[in-house]
């Protein structure tokens, strides 16, 4: 199958997720059912559009070196939409954001599996065999176990604002350790990726340590 129709399939499905998932949630973000479908829409160009243009900011906008994605302009990005939205239409970033982390994670993980039909970002060879190690499997593995994890917490609406950072600071612990294993055109022991994954991991943490300090002094005065 051509690759470009694959991207497409898989992106269909994720605007498809995104577009239930909006639905499911639309009295929380405020908003009519014909607008979920536009809104999904958006979100899946958006991200392509995140992922593509991280991928030239990375090589230093060397064209010639860049790959076609880099899943970490989701990450870096993304977030910077999600926001702009918020404040656009008067709603609260906290809800915006922990209800489109979900969306987020579907997203990239069908981005990811379309690493797999197109045949790219693979694993090293384990030593003494011709099988490599399963990193995009271990991804969408990791995707799914977060997806499992989450929507309960959204849907109990648990530390309000939590949830992307809380995304962000395990993707990035789970990259640091399973870009070891990947192949990188640099053949070094660590490259860059590590670094994005780093990043990933403190900036995430700091802000869900003190989104969830927030919302306990919030409870608090709620009690008084």
């Amino acid at each position: 199958m051509n690759d470009k129709i694959t991207l497409l399939a898989v992106l269909t499905v994720g605007t498809a997720f995104t577009f239930l998932w909006l639905m499911l949630c639309k009295e929380r973000l405020r908003i009519k059912w014909y607008a979920a479908l536009p809104i999904a829409v958006l979100h899946t160009v958006c991200g392509v559009l995140c992922v593509k243009v991280f991928a030239v900011v990375e090589v230093g906008f060397d064209m010639s070196k860049a790959g076609s994605m880099s899943l970490f302009g989701g990450i870096f990005i993304l977030p910077l939409f999600y926001y702009l939205g918020a404040k656009l239409t008067r709603r609260k970033p906290a809800e915006v954001f922990d209800v489109f982390t979900i969306c987020m994670i579907f997203t990239l993980m069908c981005a990811r599996f379309n690493c797999i039909l197109s045949g790219c970002c693979t694993g090293l060879f384990i030593p003494g065999t011709q099988t490599r190690f399963p990193t995009r499997e271990s991804e969408l593995l990791y995707y799914a176990v977060m997806l499992i994890l989450l929507i309960p917490r959204v849907d109990k609406d648990k530390n309000p604002g939590g949830m992307y950072p809380l995304y962000m600071a395990t993707y990035g612990a789970f990259r640091f350790f399973n870009e070891f294993f990947r192949t990188s055109s640099s053949e070094m022991l660590f490259h860059l990726s590590h670094l994005w994954a780093v990043i990933a991991f403190v900036v995430g943490l700091s802000i869900y340590a003190e989104t969830k300090a927030r919302n306990r002094r919030g409870k608090k005065v709620t009690k008084k």
